[in-house]
């Protein structure tokens, strides 16, 4: 068992019934969207809004030029027609989109762009309260950074959110402060441990950490010291993404020189495997890939292929017979 590791209880999402003739698949990783759906009985689905919000590393709080991989019109294909119309607007017109494609019932008001508590609090928490008015939504997420929370948004979120299922997604990429310089987040490992350090004290809404697999310049050992570090912290999920190139970033001028060259979706699996077998079962796996629209993506092609990612990752962990915490003696 690995020093430091609390567990607060363990799981399997999906345990075979004896009464079909076909077996369930058993999965070997605790996926959100069966937590989910074990919650609300019912399919629920994430509804990306805007709340105009930009980052330090932007707007030159504490850099400028953003993330070197970053293009927020990748998160959504109107990205910059969201930003023009309220979160009613934008609610309403994400919800009929879903329903229509997925058949969900409940949503998650989901602030994915740029850093959504860099900003006038009252403004945007006006919005995030606006944000949870609809009947069919069961609460919010978050995306923010280290170095953009603090104790007083730790408080008025916490008053906000009861009695709604919300999360907090805390940027962190990958533990090596070299790489967070290399791809211009700036912020440090320390800053990301300190953030969570107050937030546990003044908040119990749940932290999700974000991890980038396949910055430029890491290697297989990077990946697992970024997991060895999120295993000690008091997190509660995890968000894996893969490095995609999208058009107008820095990353797609290196790709374009040959300087970046993403990896296979074999390779790419593999570093999910040794991600999970490293991360305690305990914590929520939110998603394991990351896609922008077919017309933005450069590269790599495989990555525009939400479900064959999905699908290439469990057989890794199949072929593998490997499951979460799988290293850590679970």
């Amino acid at each position: 068992m690995l020093s430091g590791v609390k567990v607060t209880h363990l799981y399997i999402l999906a345990l075979p019934d004896m009464n079909r003739r076909r077996m369930t698949k058993i999965k070997r990783y605790s996926d959100l969207s069966s937590w989910l759906k074990r919650q609300f009985d019912c399919r629920v689905f994430k509804v990306s809004l805007s709340a105009v919000t930009t980052c330090p590393n932007i707007d030159g709080s504490v850099a400028s030029g953003g993330c070197t991989f970053c293009n927020d019109v990748s998160y959504a294909p109107n990205s910059t027609g969201r930003r023009s119309k309220t979160i009613s607007e934008q609610l309403e017109e994400g919800i009929k989109y879903i329903q229509k494609r997925h058949r969900a019932a409940k949503f998650i008001s989901y602030f994915q762009s740029f850093t959504s508590t860099h900003g006038d609090p009252k403004s945007l928490l006006s919005k995030f309260k606006e944000s949870l008015d609809h009947p069919d939504v069961v609460g919010f997420a978050l995306s923010t950074r280290p170095d953009s929370i603090d104790a007083d948004w730790a408080v008025k979120l916490q008053e906000l959110s009861e009695g709604k299922l919300c999360w907090i997604e805390m940027g962190l990429q990958t533990s090596n402060d070299a790489t967070l310089s290399r791809v211009n987040r700036w912020h440090t490992r320390w800053q990301f441990g300190e953030a969570l350090r107050i937030w546990k004290k003044h908040s119990s809404i749940p932290v999700c950490a974000h991890v980038v697999l396949g910055l430029p310049g890491e290697t297989r050992e990077d990946i697992l010291e970024t997991a060895h570090y999120l295993a000690t912290q008091p997190i509660d999920g995890v968000k894996i993404h893969n490095l995609h190139v999208v058009k107008g970033t820095v990353l797609a001028e290196d790709y374009q020189k040959g300087i970046y060259k993403p990896p296979t979706l074999e390779k790419y699996a593999d570093w999910v495997v040794d991600f999970v077998e490293h991360i305690p079962p305990h914590l929520l796996v939110h998603r394991m890939n990351a896609h922008a629209p077919r017309q933005l993506t450069l590269a790599p092609e495989w990555s525009v292929n939400k479900l064959g990612v999905v699908n290439a990752v469990e057989e890794a962990l199949e072929q593998r017979n490997s499951w979460q915490g799988k290293a850590l003696g679970f």
